[in-house]
């Protein structure tokens, strides 16, 4: 798996394994979570200047989650 794709690999594994197969949750849990990630990229694409395409698993570090969390207090 490359650097570039595996974020977005491993948040299709998560979508379609974990939430919808294996925990069977609802329709407003998948949407809310996605929304969540939808946040979560337009914050890494201003703050890191990055696409989501562009965007790896060692972005997402705890100084940016921090970041995003704080920035979502406002």
């Amino acid at each position: 798996m490359s650097a570039s794709k595996d974020l977005a690999v491993l948040i299709e594994r998560w979508f379609t394994d974990r939430l919808m197969r294996h925990r069977r949750v609802s329709s407003n849990t998948i949407a809310s979570s996605r929304d969540t990630f939808r946040l979560l990229f337009a914050f890494a694409q201003t703050r890191l200047g990055r696409s989501t395409s562009q965007l790896t698993l060692r972005d997402l570090d705890a100084p940016f989650i921090g970041a995003l969390l704080i920035s979502t207090e406002k």
